[in-house]
């Protein structure tokens, strides 16, 4: 399953360092075997295992053209960036991170979720282009999820430790990191084995690469998504499969330190189709959560309406348009609610405000210094993990731009103009104030 080469390690600076992370030596660097080489043994088992996630991934495919699924769609992104940044130890609430995808800002922890929740918005569509190179597009993705490191890596990485000496594992050297990559593109190009077992092993391989300096493990998943897509098995939703491997994280990553042992694959393609199975199953759960929701949203609005009205008589207007969009767009303010229904700003705000006063949308009015924003937290909610608890930010978290959510404004200056409420788009380094 590969072979180990020796490189050398020097430290770059020693000052005020402790002895033991300052020691140079080699280490054994690993270097994957191509999968267009690998026999996957799939017992009775194994291939049962995989019918069945092809099977489950397709239904719940299927039925996302119909209301009931089709416009949860966004919330199972937002299920799937949660999830995979909470593997990484991110935790802001759902309400965080839509927030701040909506205003542009917000605490650095809900930034970077919102960073991924892009990549993975992305990427389906993306993997649906049959001339868009899956593994060389997961590249760009992660440009998206770690901009600060963005692009593959030009030196030694490593899982665990202070040093690659004392390291769990080290990655390949890095001139190999683009040969390999390449090897993985046509490995996934050839179609050499069925989607779920392919989606696995690609994802694995990635990971033992560990192409980047930071945000392997979120472009990593986010390869397995795209290869259902451009293998058919879910084409037009996003699985929350991320959600599935949260749950068992640590069989997870036994899985893949097993892939770097040598069992050819079975341990995480095993967890990726169990994974898979899991997320067609929250998929179909939560579009029934979500249809009860708007019910009982629907039953709050009429209520207050009709409480309202000196006939007790409702009229269905803008603010029940909008519980039945909130899955789609969950975070509003009046301006986006004007323009995207044609109507004036002071109707928009009427509607929201009807909605505030129901209880289906909660006001926000420090997210953003020039606007109120609206949120449905509760249903927001309904894609948070346990334990993670509500409104659980810390008060002394500072606000951050949402800056490099876009490939054109990766060299954008990125500074938070508050009067303008949005970040400064001029090339870093420009000349002049901000104003």
């Amino acid at each position: 399953m590969g072979t180990y080469v020796t490189q050398q390690w020097t430290p770059r600076a020693t000052d005020g360092v402790p002895r033991r992370f300052t020691r140079s030596g080699s280490y054994q660097a690993f270097v994957p075997d191509s999968l267009l080489d690998l026999d996957v043994h799939l017992d009775a088992a194994l291939s049962g295992l995989l019918d069945e996630a092809e099977s489950r991934a397709r239904e719940a495919a299927d039925l996302a053209a119909h209301a009931g699924l089709g416009q949860i769609g966004d919330l199972l992104v937002r299920s799937e960036a949660a999830a995979s940044s909470l593997i990484e130890g991110y935790e802001p609430t759902p309400r965080a991170v839509a927030v701040a995808d909506f205003v542009a800002r917000g605490r650095e922890s809900a930034v970077t979720v919102a960073r991924t929740l892009h990549a993975v918005r992305s990427s389906v569509e993306r993997a649906l282009d049959a001339d868009v190179s899956l593994v060389w597009d997961a590249v760009e993705l992660q440009r998206l999820i770690a901009p600060r490191h963005a692009g593959v890596r030009t030196e030694p990485v490593w899982i665990g430790g202070r040093t690659p000496l004392e390291a769990h594992y080290n990655a390949p050297p890095h001139e190999l990191v683009p040969g390999l990559l390449d090897d993985l593109d046509a490995y996934l190009v050839s179609r050499r084995h069925r989607p779920v077992l392919a989606a696995a092993l690609a994802h694995a391989q990635l990971e033992t690469i560990h192409p980047f300096a930071d945000g392997n493990g979120r472009a990593g998943r986010v390869l397995i998504g795209t290869v259902l897509a451009r293998y058919g098995v879910a084409p037009r939703i996003t699985l929350p499969v991320s959600t599935a491997l949260f749950r068992d994280r640590e069989r997870y990553y036994a899985a893949l330190d097993t892939y770097r042992r040598g069992d050819h694959g079975v341990a995480i393609v095993t967890v990726v189709a169990e994974a898979v199975v899991a997320a067609a199953a929250d998929a179909l759960a939560l579009s029934g959560q979500v249809t009860d929701w708007q019910r009982r949203q629907t039953d709050a609005l009429d209520a207050y309406l009709r409480d309202r009205s000196p006939t007790g008589r409702v009229r269905r207007g803008v603010a029940h348009r909008l519980v039945s969009d909130l899955p789609t767009h969950p975070v509003l303010d009046a301006a986006s609610v004007a323009a995207r229904y044609e109507i004036s700003a002071v109707a928009a705000r009427n509607a929201l405000d009807s909605l505030a006063a129901s209880g289906v949308l909660r006001t926000d009015r420090k997210a953003d210094r020039t606007r109120t924003v609206y949120v449905a937290t509760e249903l927001l909610d309904l894609v948070a993990e346990p334990g993670i608890v509500p409104d659980a930010e810390p008060a002394s978290a500072v606000d951050v731009p949402v800056a490099a959510l876009d490939l054109e404004t990766e060299s954008a200056c990125g500074a938070w103009l508050p009067r303008a409420g949005r970040a400064c788009r001029l090339p870093r380094g420009h000349r002049g104030q901000h104003r």
